[in-house]
């Protein structure tokens, strides 16, 4: 009597498992692409909410503390006159005498020039930039670099009174 011993596994049982590590490799493959898609956006999503709330956060301050309306030389630039002795500069400083700011986009770099001082560089990360004064609101829109998302191509806007110009009309 002949006995015979089965020691592995069939061609057929190969295939097939061939088959459907083959399907799971590719689901996990799809998966993992999925998610560093997702977590690549949720980066380019939160370095344009930095972007946004520092730049929100120093025209804030600049522009509601002024007293008369900025002007717009070129699509980058913004130049904001601060008559006000004290007040906080873009650069940080607080001027002892009054003292004009000039904002300017170059090279994706924000950059700030308190009368003719060096320029400072407050921030990286802005592909384009532009301003628009309506009455006593002055309107930036921003856009971030690297914001890949279609529905934000446009960029983000902020608008800001002049509560300075404001106040000041309002008291004369």
């Amino acid at each position: 009597m002949i006995k015979y011993v089965k020691n592995g596994f069939t061609l057929v049982e190969l295939m097939v498992a061939l088959a459907v590590s083959s399907f799971l490799m590719a689901g996990i493959s799809y998966v993992y692409i999925a998610i560093s898609e997702s977590v690549d956006t949720s980066k380019e999503l939160e370095n344009a909410q930095e972007v946004l709330r520092y730049s929100s956060e120093v025209f804030t301050r600049s522009l509601k503390q002024t007293k008369t309306i900025p002007t717009i030389p070129n699509a980058n630039t913004i130049v904001v006159e601060q008559a006000t002795s004290g007040a906080t500069a873009c650069n940080s400083t607080k001027p002892a005498v009054p003292f004009i700011e000039t904002f300017t986009l170059v090279d994706s770099q924000l950059r700030c020039q308190v009368n003719a001082a060096d320029e400072q560089v407050l921030l990286t990360g802005l592909q384009d930039i532009s301003y628009r004064i309506n009455g006593n609101l002055v309107e930036i829109t921003l856009v971030p670099e690297n914001l890949n998302v279609d529905m934000l191509a446009n960029g983000f806007r902020i608008d800001i009174a002049l509560s300075g110009k404001i106040l000041e009309e309002a008291l004369n």
